[in-house]
């Protein structure tokens, strides 16, 4: 009898252990993760800003989009991460609720080729605008307000295509668009010849390096956030006791930060992978210098 308790007591310290130990880690650790994230951030939109505004980029479209994207990527942080951030920590809440490199690669006959011109950047710029508000009708027809606040009405629906539109779109439009820009690439270098070919194979290894990273660390960082988001869902009934409560809405919150990374990854990912990109960025921090130390 007396084991029985002993055992039973161990047992619950070391679930209140988990608890303890899990709890501190998220306010001293995951909570601040935001924050970490809007700094990074928008150090890499300053940089990209910085980069491809320079006269040897600021021409590509592909650049350009870039731009873009980077200037989504700040707004998101500020729109979504950063009310977190401020309600975790302070409690203040705020009512918040790769064509063209593909294009580029094709024959000069083809129509796709127009896609890669300057003109067409407001154009496929407002149409991405319009397909990302189409994508967040989901909440409006999926949510409704009740005394408990903002509740779904089909929850699997909403599951289904939060995972489609969130997690898993994006980086198998990403893949299908890189497969087809390397076959481009392929065909164009057959029709070369063999003139250059060090130099060609050198640009194709830059080029593959460069756009599967950013796929592969796409799905990287939307997976466990999917998944995450899956089970939650899928659990939501089940009764759970305290410590796996607690390790669940650890791992939530950090896989949900995690997710908001990929508003954080695109300088430092084109830093890492591209020569182009570095060399034109350290330029541009040199032009910045005083002249004195632009000379040394």
């Amino acid at each position: 009898m007396s084991m029985n308790i002993s055992t039973t007591n161990i047992t619950s310290a070391q679930v209140s252990n988990t608890i303890v130990i899990l709890n501190l880690l998220m306010n001293q650790f995951v909570n601040y993760l935001p924050l970490i994230f809007i700094i990074l951030g928008f150090i890499g939109f300053v940089g990209n800003a910085l980069t491809i505004l320079q006269l040897e980029l600021r021409s590509n479209t592909c650049c350009i989009y870039s731009l873009c994207g980077s200037i989504v990527d700040i707004i998101s942080l500020f729109y979504n991460v950063l009310p977190l951030y401020l309600n975790k920590i302070y409690k203040i809440y705020i009512p918040w609720v790769n064509i063209d490199r593909y294009a580029s690669t094709c024959k000069l006959t083809s129509s796709i080729r127009h896609l890669s011109k300057i003109k067409m950047v407001p154009y496929l710029s407002s149409i991405t605008i319009i397909f990302s508000c189409l994508a967040s009708l989901r909440g409006i027809i999926l949510y409704e307000n009740t005394s408990l606040g903002c509740t779904v009405i089909y929850p699997l629906i909403n599951n289904i295509l939060y995972i489609v539109l969130n997690c898993v779109m994006q980086p198998v439009a990403m893949l299908i668009f890189v497969v087809l820009t390397f076959q481009n690439v392929q065909q164009s270098r057959q029709r070369a010849g063999g003139t250059n070919m060090t130099y060609l194979h050198h640009s194709r290894k830059q080029f593959i390096t460069m756009i599967f990273t950013q796929v592969i660390v796409t799905a990287f960082i939307l997976l466990p956030w999917a998944i995450m988001y899956m089970y939650n869902n899928i659990s939501a009934n089940i009764t759970k006791t305290s410590e796996q409560q607690t390790i669940i809405n650890f791992v939530y919150w950090l896989t949900n930060h995690w997710f908001y990374l990929n508003n954080v990854k695109s300088f430092y990912l084109s830093i890492l992978t591209s020569r182009l990109f570095r060399q034109t960025f350290l330029k541009a921090l040199i032009r910045l210098l005083p002249r004195d130390c632009k000379y040394q």
